[in-house]
């Protein structure tokens, strides 16, 4: 039969009808997709290990790109430290397990503390607990047996350590204010203990790429002059001191008072407050930590120095209030005669909220220091 004018033979048309059996285009394309892909699994045969691959844990690798895109800025000094910190670090992170552990740790804390949806943070920060148990107990198994092998992640792990001292959330409240008080001095205490392992492990890291970490520039006279400036009143203090208590050891307090205008203007010069106030705390000879943690008053109001510096870190996640949860502590257990010493300091952090009339809680009792 002809066709009509401007029709397709049958023929023709017959040809555009697809058979049931006949893949469309779509499903031909993704057929051989899957069969070139295939070749990958033949020649992989041949190396095949026998074992089964274990699989992903996604919120280690979520922690280790925490570490790396963001976490390990606040151990770095900046440029000069980056590269150390992101990626020699993670490095050495990959033959220690319990540096590894450690730095998912403080990734996991430092997402727990700044994670906007509420709900995920106790996740995050079990997380981190779990990790730095095993980092811990993996880490105090080589205390004895720092070499250069594991030095740099000797180093590296007591480093970071104190900032996820600093960065676990303080507990509930408490109505004893010598609790904030002693947490701060409990910190100072570890990082004078890390402090002999970073020195067991300064001559493997002052030989490497890593020794700009020790590379500091040299502190500003003029800071240095204005700080101490700024402590006359407690050296004063420090002398009548002396002068009317023969067990007053105004050397010691010296001492002290030398490291405090110290970090003052290391403050003051950009260095992390975090850091500078330990360094305070590991320059320290071990008598006036002594007197620290029997809360003798004049320790206690060199504490008030280090409470203004983390107050200027207040937004920085592992500080947030402790600058003026720690003050206002010092502020309660501290009698007349030595508020003073700490009046402006009190006004600095809390202006026109400062708890000047804050009467002293009816349980310090006993607990009231004094001259």
């Amino acid at each position: 039969m002809q066709a009509k004018a401007g029709e397709e033979p049958p023929s023709r048309q017959r040809s555009k009808k697809s058979s049931p059996a006949e893949p469309s285009q779509s499903e031909s394309a993704e057929a051989a997709t899957a069969n070139s892909l295939s070749i990958l699994g033949r020649w992989g045969d041949a190396f095949a290990a026998s074992q089964a691959v274990p699989s992903l844990n996604i919120t280690d690798l979520e922690l280790m790109m925490q570490w790396c895109n963001s976490t390990h800025r606040i151990v770095s000094r900046g440029e000069q430290t980056d590269h150390i910190w992101r990626f020699r670090a993670s490095e050495e992170a990959i033959t220690h397990p319990f540096l590894m552990r450690g730095l998912l740790a403080l990734s996991a804390l430092h997402i727990a503390r700044t994670r906007q949806d509420a709900q995920q943070r106790p996740i995050y920060l079990s997380t981190a607990v779990a990790h730095q148990a095993q980092a811990l107990a993996l880490f105090r198994e080589r205390l004895s047996d720092i070499n250069p092998s594991n030095a740099k992640a000797m180093f590296a792990f007591a480093s970071i350590v104190v900032y996820y001292t600093f960065g676990l959330p303080h507990a509930p409240e408490s109505s004893d204010p010598w609790a904030n008080v002693d947490d701060l001095i409990q910190i100072f205490t570890l990082a004078r203990g890390v402090h002999q392992i970073l020195t067991q492990a300064s001559s493997v890291i002052k030989s490497d790429e890593w020794r700009i970490i020790y590379e500091v520039e040299d502190l500003d006279e003029g800071y240095l002059r204005d700080a101490r400036s700024s402590l006359e009143r407690l050296h004063e203090m420090n002398n009548a001191c002396g002068a009317q208590d023969d067990t007053h050891d105004t050397a010691v307090y010296e001492k002290a008072l030398d490291c405090l205008a110290e970090m003052l203007a290391e403050a003051r010069s950009g260095l992390s407050s975090a850091s500078t106030s330990c360094r305070w705390a590991i320059r320290q000879i071990p008598e006036f930590m002594e007197l620290l943690r029997e809360h003798k008053p004049l320790a206690l109001v060199m504490l008030a120095y280090h409470c203004v510096v983390f107050h200027h870190l207040r937004d920085a996640w592992y500080m947030g209030d402790r600058g003026s949860r720690v003050a206002r502590a010092l502020w309660e257990v501290l009698d007349d005669k030595w508020r003073p010493l700490i009046e402006s300091h009190m006004l600095e952090i809390f202006g026109a909220t400062h708890p000047v009339n804050t009467p002293d809680r009816a349980e310090m009792g006993e607990q009231e220091i004094h001259s």
